[in-house]
């Protein structure tokens, strides 16, 4: 029937189904002050933003107004359409099925070159060069985002306001507390983005998970979030920022408690920290995985913890941060 319709050629829908799991469902259209539609004029070139609350994922089409109507919709012809998920920053693929663009029109039968129609509301279209500018703008924040969960080197704290400015800009808020809490990390150690030895990173970490833990009482979902990640019951992923930061910031601290291991006769043989400044890197911790004692983390609050930690230190054992 499909075919019949549109004159749609049996290979021709073998390369759409392939395209159509190419691309991500579900991404959800966010633009940041776009409160109101735009002027446009027939031919002109447009950018339809298909943005998620991570940019990672973030996605848009482009194409031109085909004609303006009385409703506040356009018609488009689509010839351009770029996925979230496993994207780069070109290429064409079949609209999927929770984009603005699910359901168009089929309107080209050359296999290699995917042209679609499709109605939408104004406020759903972007003018391209606007609609480019705030795709690129989402895309840097995303490598600064990523780059800090990989490898770490040479995420400025400079590198980290630019990250945090921008998801401002482009309105999101739990971006800019992820990138604020990355910032904290890269300060406390001193190396400015760059590896430092155990002995000088840590110096500053209690004070450090101590104010990550204030700032998280306001998420304690994304906490309990990373529990569940670090606790093995949930797959880890970077889909959101908050949770992955924390899962991050747990992976840098147990990396730096276990090279200050290796280079100590025990905690308390320490010759760069006391006991109890050992204590407190541990105690941060441990607030920042109960949202500073505000949720359970595995049904223990911070004291119990703590305790914990004391007494392993006391027993001239290593404390565990899980």
């Amino acid at each position: 029937m499909f075919a019949n319709q549109w004159g749609v050629t049996p290979r021709m829908t073998a390369i759409i189904g392939h395209l159509a799991r190419a691309c991500m469902a579900g991404l959800l259209v966010a633009v940041a002050g776009l409160s109101q539609a735009a002027e446009f004029g027939v031919g002109e070139k447009v950018f339809v933003p298909m943005f998620a609350d991570n940019p990672e994922l973030d996605g848009y089409a482009e194409g031109f107004v085909e004609a303006i109507h009385e409703d506040g919709t356009l018609s488009l012809e689509i010839d351009k359409v770029v996925s979230g998920e496993g994207k780069t920053l070109s290429g064409t693929c079949h609209p999927s099925g929770g984009s603005p663009l699910a359901g168009a029109r089929i309107v080209s039968d050359e296999p290699n070159r995917l042209v679609v129609e499709q109605r939408l509301d104004a406020d759903k279209v972007m003018p391209y060069r606007e609609g480019s500018q705030l795709y690129l703008e989402r895309e840097n924040l995303s490598i600064a985002y990523l780059k800090y969960l990989g490898s770490g080197m040479g995420v400025t704290p400079d590198r980290l306001d630019v990250a945090i400015r921008r998801a401002r800009n482009v309105g999101l808020p739990k971006m800019v507390t992820a990138m604020e809490i990355a910032k904290m990390q890269v300060v406390s150690t001193q190396g400015r983005g760059f590896p430092v030895p155990a002995s000088r990173a840590l110096q500053k970490a209690a004070p450090m998970l101590n104010e990550v833990a204030e700032k998280l009482e306001a998420y304690p979902g994304a906490v309990q979030e990373s529990a569940r990640m670090l606790g093995g019951t949930k797959p880890g992923t970077r889909e959101d920022p908050l949770p992955a930061v924390i899962a991050r910031l747990h992976e840098i601290l147990e990396d730096q408690l276990g090279d200050l291991e290796a280079a100590s006769a025990g905690p308390r043989g320490s010759a760069h920290f006391s006991s109890d400044e050992l204590l407190a890197i541990y105690t941060g911790w441990y607030r920042v995985m109960t949202a500073n004692d505000t949720v359970a983390f595995q049904n223990a609050d911070v004291a119990f913890y703590r305790e914990r930690a004391q007494q392993a230190i006391a027993n001239g054992e290593w404390p565990a941060l899980l």
